[in-house]
């Protein structure tokens, strides 16, 4: 005979009548009739294939069987009630390893700065921050939290925006030097530009606002890559013309490396940015503590539209 977990209802019936000591106890405890009990008892012992308590018009007595079987249902509530202690833990105390996916430059400019907060708040959570330009797949690299650029595809991921990104068109003075400045958006095809691909989706169709409407431009140029900060340092060093996030042009903007463009011209709104994790009834504390952190923290250093 080999036992399954739908003999679990009848062991916890059966530990019930043996602490009380009568089925009258048991099924006052459970909510239930005598009658009940000592059909679901019997069930019980039908299942074991043996009597476990010896019923008389007085008291119930455990037969040598049911005492060995009352100390292994002894061990199995212990289990449980260690179960629901981890689980009650995992729910509400904000404790343990975090795994968190972001790109890289959105976590240097964005989410590292604000992490020895995070720290002084939650010092018993151990995060482990995944640096790259991809989307991970949360469930097979068990990622708690991905931060995410751009429009999400459909899927059973919780979303929750963080806000816009900030564009910022810019050159460097030797760029400018030697090949001009575009007065228009529509000179910028006349252009060396610079900007992000990560796979097969290339960020190089720009779209401006001026005197004329809404423009949109699709450019060219001579470097596409999927790393934010590096296309910024190839800006800097006069390879073209950058369309990319303000965040990361503070100081080059500051110290005269890069020059902004095209003053009289609105850029469209940034691509947005979203905080994504595994849709669960329970989310794990330590989860929810750091997404509703970045919420707070995190969202005022975007445009949040």
């Amino acid at each position: 005979m080999t036992l399954s977990l739908d003999t679990l209802p009848g062991l916890a019936l059966f530990s019930c009548v043996v602490r009380h000591g009568s089925l009258t106890g048991a099924a006052q405890e459970l909510g239930l009739n005598r009658s009940s009990v000592s059909k679901q008892l019997a069930r019980f012992e039908a299942q074991l294939g043996a009597k476990l308590l010896q019923r008389t018009t007085r008291k119930l007595a455990l037969t040598e069987l049911g005492e060995r079987v009352w100390q292994e249902a002894q061990t199995v509530a212990a289990a449980l009630g260690n179960i629901d202690a981890i689980t009650d833990d995992y729910r509400q105390n904000v404790r343990g390893r975090l795994k968190v996916s972001c790109s890289s430059s959105l976590a240097r400019v964005h989410l590292v700065p604000l992490l020895p907060l995070f720290s002084q708040r939650y010092p018993e959570v151990d995060l482990l921050l995944q640096l790259e330009d991809r989307f991970v797949d949360l469930t097979t690299e068990q990622v708690d939290i991905a931060i995410r650029v751009g429009h999400l595809p459909d899927s059973s991921l919780v979303a929750r925006k963080l806000g816009e990104l900030q564009w910022q068109l810019v050159a460097s003075p030797s760029y400018l030097a030697q090949h001009g400045a575009p007065q228009t958006p529509s000179d910028l095809v006349q252009h060396a530009c610079l900007f992000y691909q990560n796979g097969l989706r290339a960020m190089n169709l720009w779209t401006f606002s001026g005197p004329l409407g809404e423009e949109q431009v699709r450019v060219k140029g001579p470097l596409a890559m999927n790393d934010a900060c590096a296309l910024v340092d190839a800006a800097i060093n006069g390879l073209g013309i950058l369309l990319i996030d303000r965040a990361l042009l503070a100081a080059p903007l500051a110290s005269g490396q890069l020059l902004a463009l095209l003053p009289d011209y609105q850029l469209a709104a940034g691509l947005p940015v979203y905080a994504v994790y595994p849709a669960r009834d329970w989310l794990p504390a330590k989860a929810t503590a750091f997404v509703e952190f970045i919420i707070k923290e995190f969202s005022p250093r975007l445009l949040v539209r």
